[in-house]
């Protein structure tokens, strides 16, 4: 083989070296490419998951929030209901104790009346009894519903009852109720509306 020969033989190799080289280069930066391009739809994903985690997190924290101020609500409320429950029941006991020392006093004022053989008008022991209780009576819940009843001489709802004689609703509710049992008063459900049924003191 000649010298012209083996040079172009080299030529030829180097050639297809070359030509191998940049076919690889161009696999090269195709993969290169797609590495490229799966990191970056691998961060888009990674953003947008750590984007829904600081979202979850944020209804999680409200939530939370939501449910401290549901309890704490709870909690005020069972506290009033409390709080009205003992103050009903303090108001119950006083008006048993208050019947009890109407009873001695009617007891007594009996007792005084056989002893001295006295004749006592039927209309002045009405009288002193409707003086005892007005004056015994007059602060407490059923008195003060039948006053204003008698005052106003209408139909009135149990919260226009409690705003005007600042007796809390539900004290309101039981003495309406008691009063209702006793044919006093009668309750219009639909309405809420308290009438009065019997012209007790008989005004004018």
């Amino acid at each position: 083989m000649t010298d012209r020969e083996r040079m172009l033989q080299l030529l030829d190799e180097f050639q297809n070296t070359i030509v191998k080289i940049m076919d690889e280069r161009d696999t090269l930066q195709n993969e290169s490419e797609e590495v490229r391009a799966g990191r970056r739809e691998a961060e888009e994903k990674a953003w947008a998951a750590e984007s829904k985690l600081d979202q979850l997190n944020e209804e999680v924290s409200s939530l939370k929030t939501q449910v401290k101020e549901a309890e704490a609500s709870k909690t005020g409320e069972v506290d009033k209901i409390r709080q009205e429950r003992d103050e009903f029941k303090k108001e119950l006991d006083e008006i048993s104790q208050q019947l009890t020392r109407v009873s001695e006093l009617y007891r007594e004022a009996s007792a005084e009346k056989k002893a001295l053989a006295e004749k006592v008008d039927v209309s002045d022991l009405l009288a002193i009894y409707i003086t005892l209780i007005e004056t015994v009576f007059y602060g407490k819940p059923h008195a003060r519903i039948l006053y204003t009843l008698h005052d106003v001489k209408t139909a009135i709802t149990r919260k226009n009852i409690a705003s005007g004689s600042g007796i809390m609703p539900a004290v309101v509710r039981k003495a309406v109720y008691d009063l209702a049992s006793a044919n006093l008063v009668k309750v219009d459900e639909e309405s809420d509306e308290v009438t009065l049924t019997k012209d007790i003191l008989r005004r004018g």
